[in-house]
């Protein structure tokens, strides 16, 4: 696939940064997301001068941070001038910490990962949904207006791709379209997910190991795990976005009048 004629597509980036804009998503009203505004992809780290010029004329105004603690120490994020910089965990376990996806995080999750499978990740995206905090706080800003905004995590995938997906979603931009954006990951990190086995990091673990090609891409059944935990306790989207982040009709008309065109 030729990532420059796909819609949100920024040059100037590694595609492994799988960093990429929200604009030109089509709305089911018609419309198009704003082009200039939402940004998703990995940490802002190790840029180049050109590449923090770059980020610089973004304008951006607030950065959210998605990984863990563990994930984040030693690794900080390039935030330009002016831009509000705040971390969260995005995904957070039963007893509500965040899931940490350092490698001593993923060490201590492999057990986990070798009981549940593809399942665990399904739980992980579709918990994201509800009682968030990192989502609310992403969601409070998008709705203030407070764009250009850029969210990511460690990868830009997982819990990048949930958050985009909501914001998406909360534009009226059908679950097919959602989906066929959150699968272009797949395209951004292929040299990852396609990276032979003797250069694959020593520190990963055998499960991780036997399993890279999943580990590194995304696959569409968790984010429709996303869709069908908010279905199943909302008889509309409409009624999620009100029960979940406040959000009434006038309010949500509101927004999709500011992002979409």
């Amino acid at each position: 696939m030729d990532l420059t004629t796909t819609p949100g597509y920024i040059a100037g980036f590694p595609d492994e940064l799988s960093l990429r804009e929200l604009g030109g998503q089509i709305a089911a009203d018609g419309r198009t997301v704003r082009h200039g505004l939402l940004y998703r992809g990995a940490a802002l780290i190790d840029l180049t001068d050109a590449q923090k010029a770059l980020v610089n004329s973004f304008g951006l105004r607030f950065l959210l941070d998605l990984r863990a603690e563990g994930e984040a120490e030693g690794k900080d994020d390039y935030v330009p001038a002016g831009c509000e910089y705040v971390r969260m965990g995005g995904m957070e376990d039963e007893d509500g910490l965040e899931v940490d996806f350092s490698p001593k995080g993923i060490a201590r999750l492999q057990g986990k990962f070798a009981e549940y499978g593809p399942g665990l990740m399904q739980q992980l995206y579709a918990s994201m949904a509800f009682g968030n905090r990192a989502v609310h706080t992403l969601m409070e800003r998008f709705v203030a207006g407070q764009a250009p905004l850029y969210f990511h995590c460690s990868a830009g995938k997982d819990r990048t791709g949930v958050c985009a997906a909501l914001l998406l979603t909360a534009l009226g931009v059908p679950d097919q379209a959602i989906i066929d954006e959150f699968l272009l990951t797949n395209q951004y990190r292929a040299s990852i997910i396609n990276l032979p086995a003797d250069q694959i990091p020593q520190w990963v673990g055998e499960t991780e190991r036997a399993n890279w090609a999943e580990v590194n891409g995304v696959n569409a059944a968790s984010l429709q795990a996303v869709f069908a935990a908010i279905d199943e306790r909302h008889p509309t989207r409409e009624a999620y976005f009100a029960d979940e982040f406040g959000l009434d009709a006038k309010t949500l008309a509101s927004v999709r009048d500011r992002y979409l065109e």
